[in-house]
C-alpha cells in the first residue's frame, strides 16, 4: 500500500475538511456524445456497456485523484483501477456484480469480460468486493435518460471508492447524447478534476483513442 505523506500532501486541509463530514461526496452529471464508440461496437459485434466500461476506466487511470484512496484515515495511492460493474443476467431482474477484465484492449476486454458475466453468481458477486478499495463501481441505467443520480454509499464517510454511471442515451441531430454521471469522495478530489475527466472522456471518444 503506498501510502500519501499527509503533512506534505497538497491535498491536506481539503483531506481532513471533508474527512469528518456526513456526506463528504461530490455527484456531477453531464450529458456526452457516445456516437463514434456506438459505431465501432456494432462494426465490431461488442457490447457497448462493456466498451464504454473500458473507456470509462481507462480515463479514469489517466487522472491521478481517481486512484486516491485512504484507509483509517490515510491516504494512499493504488497503481490501477479495478473494476467492478452491475450486470443483468438474461431472464432475471436481479443485478450481480461483476469484475472486468484486466486486458489493456478494448476488444480483449469485450470479449474476456462477456465470458465472465456468463459465469454463475451464487452471492451475487459482492463476495468478490468484500474488502477491497482497489476498483471502481461501473453501472448503467439504460431505461432512463436521467437528469441526476446518487449511488448508495456503504458507510457515509468511510466510503472512498468512485462510482460511475450513465443512462439510456438519445439520438440528437447525429450526436448520440448520453446522461453520465460520477460520485466520488471530496477529501480525495474536486469538481476541478471531475471536469478534467469530462474533457479527456469527450476527447478521446471524439478522435476514437480508446
Amino acid at each position: 500500500m503506498n501510502y500519501i505523506d499527509l503533512e506534505t500532501w497538497n491535498r491536506k486541509a481539503q483531506f481532513n475538511r471533508y474527512l469528518g463530514h456526513d456526506f463528504p461526496y461530490i455527484n456531477i452529471g453531464a450529458d456526452i456524445d457516445v456516437a463514434n464508440l456506438y459505431k465501432f461496437t456494432k462494426s465490431n459485434d461488442l457490447s457497448f456497456y462493456f466498451a464504454m466500461i473500458f473507456v470509462a476506466n481507462k480515463i479514469a487511470d489517466s487522472i491521478e485523484n481517481f486512484k486516491y484512496r485512504f484507509k483509517d484515515g490515510r491516504p494512499y495511492i493504488i497503481e490501477r483501477n479495478a473494476i467492478f460493474f452491475t450486470h443483468m443476467q438474461p431472464e432475471s431482474d436481479v443485478f450481480v456484480m461483476v469484475e472486468g477484465s484486466d486486458a489493456n484492449d478494448i476488444v480483449s476486454f469485450c470479449k474476456e469480460t462477456k465470458q465472465k458475466a456468463s459465469a454463475d453468481f451464487p452471492d451475487c458477486g459482492f463476495g468478490a468486493m468484500t474488502g477491497r478499495q482497489d476498483f471502481i463501481n461501473y453501472s448503467c441505467i439504460p431505461w432512463i435518460k436521467y437528469n441526476h443520480f446518487v449511488r448508495s454509499i456503504a458507510k457515509s464517510g468511510i466510503d472512498c471508492l468512485p462510482k460511475i454511471s450513465w443512462g439510456k442515451f438519445k439520438n440528437i441531430n447525429g450526436k448520440l447524447m448520453m446522461p453520465f454521471s460520477i460520485q466520488t469522495h471530496h477529501g480525495l478530489m474536486d469538481g476541478y478534476h471531475v471536469g478534467q475527466y469530462f474533457l479527456k472522456l469527450q476527447d478521446c471518444l471524439d478522435n476514437c483513442n480508446w
